[in-house]
């Protein structure tokens, strides 16, 4: 048969309602939408546990290491790939800041090294001066830019930082940080990393000092805030992802409803085969259908899972979860016509016929 008997052929059959086209696209489209849905679902929770997991602290690992933390090395690993900020602390536990406002609830006083406020994600006019956590900001009523009358003199109010109570780490929620730029050691080294490196937790040993303190004092590696345990998981949970097989599913269910579909025609088909038509004719009528039927549902899930991520910026991960699905709803409508296709044969004939 030439091409444009090919396409005749099977138009009339898609028009005639023979192949039931529009029945097994709707079909094909809700699978493939509902498979497309578990995936954004699962996705969609997993950034949201990691956005929690970032929020709370979770993604910045800290070493506690007593006078041997070496401010500029701490503040080096800024510059590593996937580290969001990072600096050094020390907590004066033998000075504290008092309010002229408040003499009874003195302010815990931190050094801090010029990389510490951006862990923090401090809101800093640049200038000299302290900065206040939100607890001491709003409890001294001080805003940026002003004064700040302690019973030292008068200072001002450089930034601030929330310190929620999440379950990260104490001590930091009422506290006032001074950036200090000497070479003096610090206690704490802070870096915000993300995504997780386990590297990080040999890396942040870097920034010791050698030779310093004393031989049982073993530095201390531990994230921020242990309530979402010590690292997330992300990649991990992702490919062991139950979802993963929603796909595989579809296009399992694709495969049998095309097998079915084709196989209720099976006495149309080997009647034409009966009248000597061609099997390589046959096979191409077939296929065209087919492509009238399977082509909406594979363009449609992949549009629209590209079209629902691309709104959160993640345009390329629609993309692939979308094609992911839509090519094996596209594999399993040819392998299930392809099935139907072989076991239909001309001698069966009058079995079917009786059958039917």
């Amino acid at each position: 048969m030439r091409v444009e008997a090919i396409l005749r052929e099977a138009w009339r059959n898609v028009s005639s309602g023979t192949v039931r086209a529009v029945a097994l696209s709707l079909v094909l489209t809700a699978l493939g939408l509902t498979a497309v849905a578990a995936e954004f679902s699962f996705v969609s929770g997993v950034e949201r546990e990691a956005q929690e997991f970032r929020d709370s602290g979770g993604s910045i690992i800290t070493v506690l290491a007593p006078g041997r933390v070496d401010g500029a090395r701490c503040d080096g690993l800024a510059s590593v790939r996937g580290v969001r900020a990072a600096g050094a602390l020390a907590v004066l536990h033998d000075e504290r800041i008092t309010a002229v406002a408040l003499p009874g609830a003195p302010l815990a006083h931190g050094r801090a090294s010029a990389g510490f406020p951006a862990v923090l994600r401090a809101e800093t006019d640049g200038g000299p001066g302290l900065i206040l956590s939100g607890d001491a900001e709003r409890l001294l009523d001080a805003t940026v830019g002003d004064g700040l009358r302690t019973t030292d003199g008068t200072t001002r109010v450089s930034g601030v930082y929330e310190y929620p109570r999440d379950g990260r780490r104490d001590g930091y929620g009422y506290m006032a940080l001074e950036t200090d730029g000497s070479s003096t050691a610090f206690d704490e080294c802070w870096v915000d990393v993300w995504p997780q490196d386990a590297a990080m937790r040999s890396l942040i040993l870097t920034t010791l000092r050698p030779g310093t303190g004393t031989d049982d004092e073993q530095p201390e590696v531990a994230p921020l805030n242990l309530t979402h345990g010590l690292g997330f998981e992300g990649y991990t949970r992702y490919r062991d992802r139950i979802t993963r097989w929603a796909g595989v599913g579809i296009g399992v269910l694709t495969a049998i409803i095309s097998f079915v579909a084709l196989r209720a025609r099976r006495v149309e088909i080997a009647s034409a085969l009966h009248d000597r038509a061609s099997r390589i004719d046959l096979w191409a009528v077939t296929f065209t259908e087919t492509l009238v039927w399977a082509a909406p549902p594979v363009v449609f899930c992949t549009v629209v899972s590209a079209t629902v991520f691309a709104a959160r910026g993640e345009l390329v991960v629609g993309v692939v979860l979308g094609a992911r699905v839509a090519m094996l709803i596209a594999a399993g409508a040819v392998l299930g016509v392809a099935t139907a296709l072989l076991a239909t044969r001309e001698r069966d004939l009058f079995l079917y016929a009786k059958d039917r």
